[in-house]
């Protein structure tokens, strides 16, 4: 007697919601599927990949996938069911990232899908902005209005659509990309939604544009437009606010037309860093836990799952411009900078087989953040600016140490190249 496995037949209508540590939304995600005639399967990140072949289509849940240890969703990209992900969207199978499942998508390269699926986008820190003001960042929770994109091609656009009443909630979802790049995301009309007003009219201000995102973009596509990122929850919504996107994919997914991928042919470029700098005359400051590091953890983890053998430690970093006569020691009294029950300052300790790494966000806004908070709400008049970064430290015991290194280094478990600078500290 033959054994045929159910999962080598596929049904185009099953759809696979994907469920990290972490994930959530895995209820509504399933209501919104069954609604819109397609059938819901969950499928947790360590099951095994081959039962995705059964599936037509993939969701990618939100939530905070490892809790968004080192940056949201780049653990998760990193993860052998997003490597299976790859191969079902060079098939032409449809891939849907919502909110962090947008994030983890941006981090392993399916959006915007470029040669061997390089990082070249990021979703960074909100910003929301009234002309050069910034007037809030950090996390935001809202119902807003998206709007279809023309001349896009996407599995989950309907042509000739309306704007769509959609909640967010998200602290990183502010879309940002290089010039370069910029201009072939916009040759081949990758945006596929943008935030709007009820009326469907543009503006990069706040509260129309919610998160600082280039172009106000609240979703980017692949150029065969299987894959999709968006920030918005349109699985959250109410009535049927979504029902152009999912009605989009399910017809997607029915139909018989010919597929045939094609890719980005952008000039990725290998993260090569430069040593870290120490301004003249600028206090620098180092925090370390005295608690358990959970996320030096995950990624010392992560890292061993990429075959390198390794220990990671984690620090805060603040560098301080002020005058030459600022006590440094008031700044740290404020407990604005870290907290003294469980953080505490320290130095580093040399050692060969130590590597360290600073890393810290192009677009410094939680720097500029704690100055601001420093000098209006302490007086510290003499404050000019804080800068804060993280210091990764690895130890490897290796006789290929600087390959480890340059594994661990592109991997971008570390930094995401286009949002955060690195140095070798």
């Amino acid at each position: 007697m033959i054994k045929i496995m159910w999962y080598t037949f596929m049904d185009k209508k099953k759809i696979a919601y994907i469920q990290f540590p972490g994930s959530n939304t895995e209820n509504e995600t399933k209501n919104i599927l069954q609604k819109h005639g397609m059938l819901p399967f969950g499928h947790f990140w360590n099951d095994a990949p081959e039962l995705l072949n059964s599936c037509g289509g993939f969701i990618i849940l939100g939530g905070f996938s490892f809790e968004d240890r080192s940056r949201s969703g780049i653990i998760a990209s990193l993860e052998p069911v997003v490597g299976e992900l790859k191969k079902q969207a060079v098939l032409g199978k449809p891939i849907l990232g919502i909110c962090n499942g947008a994030q983890i998508l941006v981090e392993s390269g399916l959006v915007p899908g470029n040669q061997d699926f390089q990082t070249l986008v990021s979703l960074t820190d909100n910003k929301r902005m009234i002309g050069d003001r910034i007037v809030g960042t950090g996390y935001y929770n809202k119902w807003c209005y998206i709007k279809p994109c023309e001349n896009t091609n996407s599995a989950f656009v309907k042509k000739g659509g309306s704007p769509m009443h959609v909640p967010i909630a998200h602290a990183e979802g502010r879309f940002l990309f290089n010039k370069d790049l910029e201009d072939e995301i916009l040759k081949n009309n990758l945006i596929t939604y943008k935030y709007c007003d009820s009326g469907g009219n543009l503006s990069n201000d706040f509260p129309t544009n919610p998160n600082g995102s280039l172009h106000s973009t609240a979703a980017l596509s692949n150029p065969n437009g299987n894959v999709m990122a968006i920030m918005p929850h349109p699985e959250r919504t109410l009535g049927n606010e979504a029902d152009d996107l999912f009605n989009s994919m399910r017809n997607y997914i029915e139909s018989d037309d010919h597929y045939s991928f094609k890719s980005l042919n952008f000039s990725s470029k290998k993260i090569n860093i430069k040593k870290f700098t120490r301004p003249a005359k600028q206090n620098e400051i180092l925090v370390s836990t005295i608690i358990a590091d959970n996320e030096a953890a995950s990624v010392e983890k992560c890292i061993n799952s990429l075959g390198v053998k390794a220990r990671v430690k984690k620090y805060l970093h603040f560098e301080v411009d002020a005058n030459d006569d600022f006590d440094i020691n008031t700044i740290v009294s404020t407990d604005v900078l870290f907290n003294p029950s469980k953080e505490y300052i320290t130095n580093l300790e040399e050692g060969s087989d130590l590597y360290r790494f600073l890393v810290r966000s192009k677009d410094d806004i939680v720097g500029q953040s704690l100055s601001q908070t420093l000098q209006d709400r302490f007086s510290l008049s003499g404050l000019k600016s804080i800068k804060k970064s993280v210091v990764w430290e690895v130890k490897i015991n290796s006789a290929r140490a600087k390959k480890d290194v340059d594994l661990i280094l592109n991997s971008h478990i570390f930094s995401n190249p286009i949002s955060q600078e690195c140095h070798e500290y």
